[in-house]
This record gives C-alpha cells, sequence and structure tokens, in this order.
C-alpha cells in the first residue's frame, strides 16, 4: 500500500523516499536489506527518534496521531532486528515477499571488506561512546542536522560542522563550517588526513579517530569514566559533560575548550581535567579566580573522587565516577 507524499508521515517526519506504507524495517532504519550489525542498527534508530523529535510538540491531533504511529514503527523494528530469531524469521518472511535469494544477497555482501575505521565520542554532552563505522564508500558527515551520518546536539555545533571522505587510498578530513573552531591533537587545522588515535574537538565534543580493533577502548585498571553536572551558576548550552578515561578534558572560557564555561571570571583556559594513574586528577591552569575542589585550592594534579564539588569561577560543578 502506497500514499500520496501530501499525507504521508514518512515522507513528512522523516524525509523517507516514497514508496510502501509501512516500509519494511530496513528501509525504514535507511539501511541495506537484511543488515546484520547491531550497532548500526541502533545508530539507526536512535537517528530516526532524533529526526521526528521536533515535530513532536505540534498541537495538531492528527499530526500527533501520525507521529505516535511512525514511532511505534520505529519501536517494533528496533524490536524485532536487533533479536536474533525475530530477526531471522522476518528476514525470511520479508524475502519471500520481495522476492529476493536472502542467502545470496549476504554472501555477496560477506565478500565486501568491512570497515577498518571507525569514530568514537570520546567526550561531550552526550552520546559518549557512540561508534560511527566508517566504510570507504560513504563520505561521513558531522553536525546537529538530524541528516548527518553522526549527529551531535550542541548550542556550539554547526548543522554540519566537518566531515571525513574516503580519497583514493586513504580517509581526509575536512571543516566544513570555517566560522567554528576545530581542534585536531590540540591544533588548529581546517583540513587532516588522520592517523589512528587522532582527536577531533568539534563544537564542545571530542572524537577519536581509530583502527578498529576488537579489544577494549582503555586498560580496565584504569579510572572510571567522568561525569561534570552543573549544580549552580549561570546557564550554560551544555550543563552536563562526560568523558571516557582516555581523555583529557580542558575547561575554559574560551572556544578553545573542550567543555565551555563562559563567564568573565572564567579564565581562557581554567583547568584541565585528566586521568593519571588510575585516577582522575583536576589541574588549575593559573587561573585569575583559581580551581577549588570541596573548598580546598586545587594547584597541580588533585586527585577527584566520586561526589567532589568543583569550583569554577561562578559555577558549583558534581564530580561523578562511576563504572
Amino acid at each position: 500500500m502506497t500514499s500520496s507524499t501530501d499525507d504521508d508521515a514518512y515522507v513528512r517526519f522523516l524525509d523517507l523516499p516514497p514508496g510502501p506504507r509501512p516500509p519494511h524495517h530496513y528501509a525504514l532504519l535507511e539501511l541495506e536489506i537484511f543488515c546484520s550489525q547491531p550497532e548500526r542498527i541502533e545508530n539507526a534508530v536512535q537517528k530516526l527518534f532524533r529526526r521526528i523529535k521536533p515535530y513532536e510538540d505540534t498541537a495538531d491531533r492528527k499530526t500527533r496521531e501520525d507521529i505516535q504511529d511512525v514511532m511505534n514503527q520505529i519501536a517494533t523494528a528496533r524490536v524485532v532486528l536487533m533479536d536474533a530469531r525475530a530477526k531471522d524469521a522476518y528476514d525470511r518472511d520479508l524475502a519471500e515477499r520481495l522476492g529476493l535469494d536472502r542467502k545470496a544477497i549476504i554472501e555477496s555482501r560477506l565478500a565486501t571488506p568491512r570497515p577498518e575505521h571507525e569514530l568514537i565520542v570520546t567526550a561531550g554532552p552526550s552520546l559518549v561512546g557512540h561508534r560511527v563505522a566508517m566504510p570507504t564508500d560513504v563520505t561521513v558527515s558531522i553536525g546537529s542536522d538530524p541528516h548527518c551520518t553522526l549527529t551531535l546536539e550542541s548550542a556550539r555545533m554547526s548543522p554540519l560542522y566537518a566531515r571525513f571522505r574516503w580519497d583514493h587510498d586513504r580517509w581526509c578530513f575536512e571543516q566544513v563550517d570555517r566560522r567554528r573552531i576545530c581542534l585536531v591533537n590540540d591544533q588548529r587545522l581546517p583540513k587532516h588526513k588522520p592517523v589512528d588515535g587522532d582527536a577531533f574537538d568539534l563544537g564542545g565534543y571530542r572524537l577519536r579517530f581509530r583502527c578498529i580493533n576488537p579489544g577494549p577502548l582503555a586498560d580496565r585498571g584504569g579510572p572510571p569514566p567522568l561525569s561534570l553536572t552543573l549544580q549552580a551558576g549561570p546557564s550554560i548550552p551544555d550543563p552536563h559533560f562526560h568523558a571516557l578515561p582516555t581523555e583529557t578534558v580542558l575547561v575554559g572560557n574560551d572556544d578553545t575548550a573542550l567543555w565551555q564555561l563562559a563567564h568573565p571570571m572564567v579564565s581562557r583556559h581554567h583547568c584541565r581535567i585528566e586521568p593519571a594513574r588510575g585516577i582522575w586528577t583536576v589541574s588549575d591552569l593559573h587561573s585569575t579566580n583559581g580551581t577549588r575542589v570541596n573548598d580546598d585550592d586545587a594547584g597541580s594534579d588533585y586527585p577527584l573522587r566520586h561526589r567532589d564539588r568543583l569550583s569554577i569561577g561562578p559555577f558549583e560543578i558534581q564530580v561523578s565516577l562511576r563504572r
């Protein structure tokens, strides 16, 4: 069954091409048919939910009902495709309905090289730990627009901030919005050919370019992930910040700071929070107003504990360290 574009909720809210309605799960999630990678399925689900979110507060009852129907379809696709038995049964039925040779399609795909690189969100207001596989036939776009490959929400993020593209035999990074600041390994580089482990600071997020490795991102003996939550002080766009225990977090008023606390009482580069010897530490960077932990002055490498209170200028920040 198909519907006209004007009253097609999938076109209006998700910008999907016209076709049978409801679309089969793979068409809905904009994945190749019979996709078998759980992380890509989950990423696609989250991307569609973010795409439909701006429409949820509409006052029109019919529109709200259409949105709920679409969201139910997305949720159903997730339940089915993330369960091995349910997915196998669904795939067999779909292949029969569409007259496809499922085995041949899967075998041809297995012969295609798997992605050898990925991007990992290692610090930022949200999505920390999120991974994006980088197949060489796809341009990986990064920005706040829900159509980007990696959608990152922040007041400091442009609709299209940057992109990675495959050029002959290696990946190339390009900053698209030149009005913003982009740091590559702490240097301002609008273009770069990344190597394993390179760090990209974009709009308050840090991304790591990695060769895909089944091993853990960090040594299990290291500190737990870090979370910082604004408890008191002036309002800022990103009151929560998270980091994996592989990252150093520069905090300050300047746009080059990974976590930006925009206030005159906060120095340009105020303090640095980093993992060291199995714990997180904070070091004041000779700031004008100092950095305090539970009313103690934090000089260099001051150890942080779970539920410590960090004071930076007019901001009171709760430290959370949990595995």
